[in-house]
């Protein structure tokens, strides 16, 4: 049997055999290319010719824009494309309905955070103890700004010395508080009650507040009270009768010395006295804030000084200077002095403007007032005091102040309306406690504050008419003169044109009208009465003569209209 060896042997031999023949008898036959193009070229010279065809022109398309394809068919909106539509139509509703929910959901969020804080807030204030300590002395507790003040101070948990003018008054003030207010006596026009009132306050020092409580009446060495703020109401004004008047009348033995008395001597008396007990104060009153003394002044006696106000413009400037000059004493010893007793003292003056204390000056008071004028000042300074303290009502509404001006017993100016007594308070409590108390949302103070009582510095104005005599008062004396005298001015000019004197009116008892005939007659029977008065007026002296001629209405009350018949 052939193996594999003999297979591929016999496959050569036939591969070389049939190649060798083939290369035999491929060398004797033409190219099969060249036999071919050899026949395409004898048809092309010896064949029948081609028939000639007809030329075609295809016309050419040109140019042209190939229409896009159409829209795929739209889609079906959902939800949230409508609501994207709705929301550009409606932009302001969205808007709020936005805020609506963001606010709902913070108010849903924080809730418990604010809860928390709010209890926090209540625990803490139950942990700390309830004693008061703080101690607020008040000067003039029984003045009609007082009260309000009072009430303030014992809400926001201070202890209230007050001093009154009269042993009644103790008890009326007590009454109306709620047991941590003290009241003793302090007369201001009698310097001699200063010791006795000085006394009680000690002894007041070591009781213990409430004074309704039952039990031991004195307080323990630990919890005893201090002083913390002094505020002077008696620098406002003192009930001295006829402080109203012009310089040249004032008597400054018998008024102008118990008002100084009682509005600068008394008070800065007492401060003296109590300056001490401000220095040596615990170290843990120190940390409770500053300590002050405020000084309360009439606005338009301390800044400017009107004409009829002498005795007042006179005491507030000196109140006034002792006020800066004790602020500059006490800033001075606390850059020098190595402890830091003084450095936690701070003097505040406060100008009060106008406030509703339901007093008003008539127009009674005012002749009343007037009576003890000699004639000569009635007739040079009478128009003009009439015209500055007259004080006319406030209008009911404003169809009544229309209606006002065109009624013939109308007179010029408006009156200042005045401002709460709430106010005051609230501005005195700030000063006291150091801004501590102001505007607060959800129970957490905004410092608003601290930030008003940084800027208002050691003094302000507060009160109706406080700020525009603060401004006043800033002019140069020249440009405030003129301000003040123009009303007057034009009144003047007014008057000089009127046949009579506006401000006197005729009475109202006033006997008729005699003709002048009678006149003649009546004066021939009676020569002896004028003799008389002629006597009397040649005594008196020539000021009295002018004033006096004036007040003879009857003397020129005749009447000049006579009948056909007397001509």
């Amino acid at each position: 049997m052939p193996s594999l060896d003999n297979i591929e042997e016999y496959l050569a031999s036939v591969e070389e055999y049939f190649y060798s023949s083939v290369s035999v008898v491929t060398h004797s036959l033409p190219d099969v290319h060249e036999v071919v193009n050899q026949l395409w070229v004898d048809i092309a010279r010896y064949g029948p010719g081609m028939p000639a065809f007809p030329e075609v022109h295809v016309p050419t398309l040109g140019d042209f824009q190939v229409p896009p394809p159409p829209p795929p068919p739209p889609e079906p909106s959902s939800w949230v494309s409508q609501s994207a539509d709705w929301v550009g139509r409606h932009p302001w509703k969205t808007s709020g309905i936005v805020v609506g929910v963001v606010g709902a959901g913070l108010l849903v969020g924080y809730r418990d955070v604010f809860v928390r804080r709010t209890g926090h807030l209540h625990h803490a204030r139950k942990a700390q103890p309830t004693e008061r300590r703080q101690i607020v002395v008040v000067l003039g507790g029984d003045t009609p700004y007082a009260l309000p003040l009072i009430l303030e101070l014992e809400k926001k948990g201070y202890i209230v010395i007050a001093s009154v003018s009269t042993p009644e008054g103790v008890e009326a003030l007590e009454a109306r508080c709620q047991g941590y207010v003290k009241a003793h006596v302090l007369d201001p026009f009698e310097p001699a009650t200063i010791p006795i009132f000085l006394r009680s306050l000690s002894a007041t020092l070591s009781r213990k507040f409430p004074i309704k409580s039952v039990g031991d009446p004195f307080a323990s060495p630990s919890s005893m009270p201090y002083i913390h703020s002094i505020i002077s109401l008696l620098t406002l004004s003192a009930p001295v009768a006829g402080v109203n008047a012009p310089l040249e009348h004032i008597s400054l033995r018998d008024t102008y010395l118990p008002y100084l008395t009682a509005t600068q001597i008394t008070p800065l008396q007492v401060i003296q006295a109590l300056l001490p007990l401000l220095r040596t104060g615990s170290a843990r009153s120190r940390d409770t804030g500053k300590k002050s003394i405020v000084i309360c002044l009439p606005a338009t006696n301390a800044r400017v000084g009107l004409p009829f106000a002498s005795v007042q413009a006179m005491s507030a400037a000196g109140t006034l200077r002792a006020a800066e000059v004790l602020r500059r004493e006490i800033r001075i010893a606390a850059m020098t002095e190595r402890s830091d007793s003084m450095q936690n003292i701070n003097v505040v003056v406060v100008d009060v403007g106008t406030f509703d204390i339901g007093s008003s000056f008539s127009s009674e008071g005012i002749y009343k007032s007037m009576e003890d004028w000699s004639a000569s000042e009635k007739v040079i300074y009478g128009p003009a005091f009439v015209s500055v303290m007259h004080e006319k009502p406030l209008p009911a509404s404003r169809w009544e102040r229309v209606k006002s001006a065109f009624k013939s017993c109308h007179t010029y100016g408006m009156p200042r309306k005045p401002t709460d007594l709430s106010v005051l308070a609230d501005n005195l409590v700030g000063v006291v406690s150091g801004g501590r108390y102001g505007p607060s949302l959800f129970g957490i103070g905004l410092g608003i504050g601290r930030i008003r009582h940084w800027l208002r510095g050691e003094r302000f104005s507060i009160g109706a008419g406080a700020s525009t005599y603060k401004i006043a008062s800033h002019l140069p004396s020249l440009l405030l003169d003129g301000l003040i005298n123009l009303p007057h001015f034009l009144i003047s000019i007014r008057n000089r044109l009127l046949p009579v004197q506006p401000f006197r009116d005729p009475p109202a008892d006033l006997p008729p009208p005699i003709t002048a005939k009678s006149a003649t007659k009546t004066a021939a029977a009676e020569p002896k009465d004028e003799t008389q008065e002629s006597s009397e007026i040649e005594t008196n002296s020539d000021a009295d003569i002018e004033s006096n001629a004036g007040d003879t209405v009857e003397s020129s009350w005749v009447s000049l209209n006579k009948k056909n018949d007397d001509a």
